[in-house]
């Protein structure tokens, strides 16, 4: 998967009049090519839980693409906003797991800890029921993941998002771009009173690096992505 690239757009660039409307309907059309991958691998087997992390991540990102389209064809762009994160994440994810697919391991791993931070914070429930549960679910796959992928040394360790990322090789599309959107999700003053809307211009751009390593993924698995030579070099030439 290639990665997007790590700067932010000068704000003069921004302000073309028809720059939304070109990079909205590019984004469309990488939604469309998402979308159409999805339902191109339907029915099918998974050879193990590298593959179907691709294909579920896939799936989230779709969902989150699809109700940002809605809302900025409805002019709802600080509303839109709120989705971008999320869906660099995903893009940070997938990237990982398709350079270096032992991460998958150790990206369950934070999943597992952050369950178990949950349920001990519980103010009710039996605990102790509910942890060793959760212990007998990581054990389970834990011995199936050995068991599929023998050649992996399993490394117990946690990874932050930003280490998950310098391993995908886009640590600096983490320090522009994920902060810039955090500042919007942690409800920040800049953005809360709309200092931040001179990068209005980035959103559309943003999300669609992020659909189409959605759709990178999927063809990785064997998805139906007959436009994605196109569509990547469109958007590198968005700007």
């Amino acid at each position: 998967m290639r990665g997007p690239q790590p700067v932010l757009l000068n704000p003069l660039q921004m302000n073309q009049p028809d720059l939304e409307t070109r990079s909205l309907k590019l984004l469309t059309e990488i939604h469309a090519e998402l979308r159409d991958a999805l339902n191109g691998l339907g029915g099918r087997t998974y050879e193990g839980a590298r593959e179907a992390y691709r294909f579920h991540t896939a799936a989230h990102l779709n969902h989150a693409v699809e109700g940002y389209i809605y809302l900025r064809q409805g002019r709802r762009l600080d509303a839109s906003k709120h989705l971008v994160r999320n869906a660099i994440e995903m893009l940070i994810l997938l990237m990982a797991v398709q350079k270096k697919p032992e991460l998958l391991f150790r990206i369950a791993l934070n999943e597992h800890n952050d369950k178990k931070t949950q349920v001990r914070c519980m103010a009710h429930g039996d605990v102790s029921a509910a942890l060793s549960a959760i212990d007998k679910q990581w054990s389970d796959f834990k011995s199936a993941y050995q068991t599929k992928y023998p050649e992996q040394q399993l490394v117990e360790t946690q990874l932050s998002l930003r280490d998950i990322a310098q391993h995908a090789g886009i640590q600096s599309y983490y320090d522009t771009h994920y902060r810039l959107y955090c500042r919007f999700t942690h409800a920040a003053l800049e953005a809360t009173i709309g200092s931040l809307n001179e990068f209005d211009g980035e959103d559309n751009r943003t999300m669609a690096c992020c659909a189409l390593s959605g759709v990178e993924a999927l063809s990785s698995i064997g998805a139906p992505t007959p436009n994605l030579e196109s569509l990547r070099e469109r958007l590198k030439n968005l700007t």
